[in-house]
């Protein structure tokens, strides 16, 4: 039976950044990928006006899914940066009509959990992409929508990433997907070329890590070079990542299968 996929990121790349290796694993061996945006992305430049970038960034992010093998890529179009300004439990319900729409198998998005997680978009995605798979099956839960058709649904894996790892306790081998990652992630040219710069700045700021910076891109800001130097860094995660995986390459997650993780139930005697 074919698997469906449904990932639930804050911003175009994210999917790319955090599993793209596993989703092409996944849709290699045949599964359905959805990949679910909730932001337009438009603030990461210090070049290309908001308007502008916003639609840079949806064809990037479709020719990154094409390259993964993903089926769909959808958009929420909320602002870049102000998920948390959200009315409450308006995020939670879209997802939710996005998981009883798409009945996926499988939930990836960030970790709810996990330490450091300076980004406001990453944090809103995470915990109403949480609350959405755990209220997503009880029909009391956002009635109109089943009076619209859609059913509850049950997501039975969920793949939480991070920039963090610590709390990963599932390793994926990606080292025969690796490159088709890298090759997803430089579809986002406009984002990585941004990062790179941003990096840069940072590192001439304090004075470390310039050079190791500028001699991965080649020793410039150029094109060639700045995706030459965010590949690098991709190998980098993914190296030590494998390694305390006992892998040559891999993606970390915080994996759960809550049903599988419920107790027995015991009978009184």
């Amino acid at each position: 039976m074919t698997r469906k996929v449904l990932v639930i990121a804050p911003h175009p790349d994210d999917a790319e950044f955090f599993a793209g290796g596993t989703l092409a694993r996944m849709a290699r061996d045949g599964a359905e990928i959805t990949i679910l945006i909730a932001t337009g992305g438009e603030k990461g430049s210090f070049e290309i006006d908001a308007r502008r970038l916003k639609e840079v960034r949806r064809i990037e992010a479709l020719r990154a899914a094409a390259v993964l093998g993903v089926r769909e890529v959808s958009f929420l179009d909320h602002p870049d940066g102000e998920l948390d300004r959200l009315p409450p439990g308006h995020l939670r319900a879209q997802l939710m009509r996005a998981i009883r729409e798409r009945k996926p198998d499988i939930l990836f998005t960030f970790d709810p959990f996990a330490p450091f997680e300076d980004h406001p978009d990453h944090r809103a995605v995470a915990f109403a992409a949480l609350e959405a798979a755990n209220f997503a099956p009880y029909p009391l839960h956002h009635p109109e929508q089943l009076e619209e058709g859609l059913s509850p649904h049950y997501v039975i894996e969920r793949y939480f990433f991070s920039k963090d790892t610590s709390y990963a306790n599932k390793a994926v081998d990606i080292e025969e997907t690796l490159e088709v990652k890298i090759a997803a992630l430089l579809e986002h040219k406009s984002q990585l070329a941004f990062l790179f710069e941003d990096w840069i700045r940072q590192a001439e700021l304090t004075g470390e890590g310039i050079e190791g910076m500028l001699a991965a891109g080649g020793g410039s800001r150029r094109d060639e070079d700045w995706a030459r130097g965010m590949a690098w860094v991709v190998r980098q995660r993914a190296r030590a990542d494998g390694a305390a995986a006992g892998l040559r390459f891999a993606e970390r997650f915080r994996y759960s299968n809550p049903a599988a993780q419920r107790p027995a139930v015991k009978r009184w005697q």
